[in-house]
């Protein structure tokens, strides 16, 4: 089973390190998570799904390639996103105003070319961790994919970059959803406690301002 395990580095200065842990299976697709369904076309470059399950959450997905075709729909009870090389992807509440974490995303590609995934991570105290993974070429027929975020994390973002091709069929997508919630000061935190839950919110509206969300 292929498998890649990426662990952040510590940083220095912090006496209790934030660290979060993303794992990718591409040996198939687990059988975990709800599935997401086909809502709208919102416009050229905005795709929105809903949550199929005891969950009534929105995904947006956002075209970052430009391709004019982009476009989805519904495939049973399924939704079916075509023609793109970089697709970004993100959990909403049911309002569509209040971003959230999951801990699992499950789906399928098809497609030409190399596949590279970009992941944002949110660890439990409110920072953010990058994670690359690339190089991963897609053959004929579905490739899965299986992202997990273990120890606590979750993840915020998840851009799907292909090179050299196109994502021409993206389906069969599952997730797990954590709701969210702003970490608030630990005991014999004090002042300190206050001003890591303010610089959280501050880097949460500055990450939405920069993907052009309202």
């Amino acid at each position: 089973m292929k498998k890649l395990l990426l662990a952040a580095a510590m940083f220095g200065a912090l006496a209790s390190p934030a660290y979060a842990d993303i794992i990718i299976d591409t040996t198939g697709q687990g059988g975990t998570g709800n599935n997401v369904i086909f809502t709208a076309v919102a416009n050229t470059s905005l795709i929105l799904g809903r949550l199929n399950g005891q969950n009534d959450e929105v995904v947006r997905f956002r075209d970052l390639s430009g391709n004019g075709a982009f476009s989805g729909a519904a495939n049973g009870n399924d939704i079916k996103i075509v023609n793109t090389s970089d697709l970004d992807i993100t959990v909403f509440d049911r309002d569509n105003l209040l971003q959230l974490g999951v801990t699992r995303d499950v789906f399928s590609i098809k497609g030409t070319g190399t596949m590279f995934f970009h992941v944002t991570a949110l660890e439990a105290d409110g920072t953010f961790q990058n994670f690359n993974f690339g190089g991963y070429q897609l053959s004929s027929g579905q490739n899965g994919f299986d992202f997990q975020a273990i120890n606590g994390e979750r993840i915020w973002d998840l851009d799907l970059v292909n090179i050299g091709g196109v994502i021409t069929d993206f389906e069969h997508y599952r997730i797990d959803v954590t709701p969210f919630a702003v970490p608030g000061p630990i005991v014999g935190a004090g002042i300190p406690g206050l001003i890591a839950a303010c610089g959280m919110m501050v880097a949460l509206a500055r990450r939405r301002k920069k993907l052009g969300v309202a």
